[in-house]
């Protein structure tokens, strides 16, 4: 290390331009990092340092920065360009503050002595005397996605080249200049004129500069990364560019590879962050392509990533020509193509055919279990719809059958259906095949008597409360309110899955646990309080049902229920199930009963349940307690 003191950011940023490095994960930090950083500035007395951690930089070669055309006439002004190998998360934190800072300020402010016009200067931007070419002190190399976000959405400079491709890494940069936006609104402009000397000349940073003996991807790889840790798609990315240095080719080709794999990190942190309400989580992507591309093992939770780091893509076997320039190429870019169809698989409404979005919806609601990379290379092999489907629906019917009716580890068949996962795609096996050892699965493990004594474990070892701690029930109760839907041939939704499901309020006891209206007392009086809890908790009188709905209908009658005056909250114009029930004049024992078969049945008709000779009667626990005329 040729530079090892500390030094605040006004001295860091003397003379000097920072980048960060194509192999450098992009901005991660979340509100929880944001909240410490915001905590030890508001902590900072006036007469005080705080010691803000690491930064480690590399100069960058001549030969490199030759070919800035951009930062040519700054660097020709004495200033040094560095990469930036550690601390990019806090320095870039830094910098959108000071950025949330300038914008509150009027142009004729001086802070600190520092004109707003000085410390854009020193911080974002320089413009030559000529007003035409312009220098970002900070920001990212130009292939970085986040290098067009940071000037226009951050900085907010116009560009003729903006591409508005946005990622997690984006998504994060604006979070945390509204974030700092947000606190400073209410500050006076003394305060704010503090918080900036505190950044610029308070916080202090131990600046390391690496030499050229050391390698620096190896210095990137082991450096203990504060705040939060990389994943390992973000170590792969660095590992990947690394080996590409290695490999015994000329310049050319080695840059080229360099730029594929930058393309497709781009790529892929694209579509993992596309839908910004449900971005999509790093490694769980990478070992799902994992599972898919290589053949599965499980010897330990993180194999995946001791296999591509510690045995795939290492040195000694690039430099042994074990691992070649094709084989790297092949890898990523089926990275690359798979990102795009993971990012289909978890937000349905991207496909056309509405039969496929029917059914990965119900995967999503109910869980992918083992079928994520095997449905990944279905997609990725295959362009017929209809094959799709097939394995869709036999994905979740074993879902539900063998983990929410027969209670099997959850576990089950993984290791089969992963190996099955890497066949398909290396087409050694086709859909149908594969289809067909799913069903043979459900058939060989298909356990409803696993069924009859968890519910039964429920009403007499777990509280008494029957159906209503089924591990299944929201499910089934939204899958019977679909059916109820397409049976009446409408297309209009009317119970929203992402309310419904985060709510045990929104399962309605349709004879409420406090009975003490008489309506229900007219109708349960003969019953023993044991005898009324099978029959509140029973399958028959159970509804999905609104959150807001559930509260607002409480205890009262079954009348009140179904229309409760002066309000348009009863059953009556409610979901499907509702609407269902409303159609009853009252709710009685024989009622419930009724209902409960009814829903049993549909249990075995939609998933094509094998009883084992077990009749729908002999699933109910009402069954002798309710005398049917």
């Amino acid at each position: 290390m040729a530079e090892n003191q500390l030094k605040s950011l006004m001295e860091l940023f003397q003379n000097r331009i920072f980048r960060i490095p194509d192999y450098q994960r992009g901005y991660a930090w979340e509100e929880q990092q944001l909240n410490a950083f915001w905590e030890d500035l508001n902590n900072l007395q006036n007469d005080k340092v705080h010691y803000t951690g690491v930064v480690t930089v590399e100069l960058v070669k001549q030969e490199i920065f030759e070919n800035w055309e951009e930062e040519g006439w700054i660097i020709s002004r004495g200033y040094k360009p560095y990469y930036i190998v550690d601390g990019q998360q806090r320095l870039t934190t830094t910098i959108i503050l000071i950025q949330a800072l300038l914008e509150t300020f009027n142009q004729d402010n001086y802070i600190n002595f520092y004109s707003k016009e000085d410390i854009r200067n020193m911080y974002i931007c320089q413009q030559a005397a000529n007003g035409i070419k312009k220098a970002y002190v900070f920001g990212y190399e130009k292939d970085n996605p986040s290098y067009e976000f940071l000037k226009t959405k951050i900085f907010i400079d116009q560009s003729s080249t903006n591409q508005d491709v946005e990622t997690l890494y984006t998504k994060n940069l604006l979070n945390a200049k509204e974030f700092f936006s947000f606190k400073l609104e209410k500050m006076d402009f003394n305060k704010k004129e503090e918080l900036f000397k505190k950044i610029t000349l308070q916080l202090q940073f131990n600046v390391f500069e690496i030499d050229d003996q050391l390698d620096v991807f190896i210095a990137f790889e082991t450096m203990n990364n504060r705040g939060k840790p990389l994943s390992n798609l973000e170590l792969l990315k660095n590992r990947l560019i690394y080996l590409s240095t290695l490999l015994d080719e000329d310049d050319d080709s080695k840059n080229i590879l360099r730029k594929n794999i930058n393309e497709s990190w781009k790529t892929i942190y694209e579509f993992l962050g596309k839908n910004q309400n449900n971005p999509l989580d790093d490694d769980t992507f990478l070992k799902n392509h994992w599972i898919m591309y290589y053949t599965y093992s499980r010897d330990k939770s993180d194999v995946y990533a001791d296999f591509l780091l510690n045995e795939q893509f290492t040195a000694k076997r690039v430099i042994n020509k074990v691992v070649r320039h094709a084989e790297i190429q092949n890898y990523i870019s089926s990275l690359q193509q798979s990102v795009k169809v993971w990012y289909q698989l978890h937000n349905p409404e991207t496909f056309s055919n509405e039969e496929i979005r029917k059914w990965l919806n119900k995967l999503k609601r109910i869980s992918f279990g083992a079928f994520s990379p095997l449905i990944m290379a279905a997609l990725l092999t295959n362009d017929q719809s209809d094959r799709i489907i097939k394995l869709l629906e036999a994905s979740e019917r074993y879902v539900f059958i063998l983990f929410r009716i027969s209670f099997k580890n959850s576990n089950t068949g993984d290791s089969h259906f992963y190996r099955e996962a890497s066949r398909l795609y290396r087409k050694d096996t086709d859909i149908y095949s594969v289809v067909n050892g799913i069903n043979d699965w459900i058939w060989e493990h298909t356990d409803i008597q696993s069924f009859k004594k968890q519910i039964s474990d429920n009403y007499f070892k777990k509280k008494n409360n029957g159906f209503y701690n089924w591990r299944g029930l929201r499910y089934f109760l939204f899958e019977y309110e679909l059916y109820l839907q397409e049976k009446s041939g409408s297309n209009v939704d009317k119970l929203d899955w992402g309310k419904y499901e985060k709510s045990s309020d929104s399962i309605e006891h349709i004879y409420p646990i406090t009975d003490t209206d008489t309506y229900w007392q007219s109708y349960f009086s003969d019953f023993e309080d044991k005898e009324k809890m099978l029959l509140k908790h029973s399958l028959g009188n159970l509804v999905a049902i609104s959150q807001s709905k559930n509260s607002a209908l409480k205890n009262s009658s079954f009348p009140e229920k179904k229309n409760p005056l002066n309000s348009n909250k009863g059953y009556y114009n409610g979901s499907y199930s509702e609407i269902e029930i409303a159609q009853n004049t009252n709710w009685t024992p024989e009622k419930i009963y009724k209902r409960e078969i009814e829903l049993l049945q549909f249990l075995i008709d939609r998933w094509k349940i094998d009883t084992d000779g077990a009749t729908v009667n002999d699933l109910t626990f009402l069954k002798g307690l309710i005398s049917m005329p």
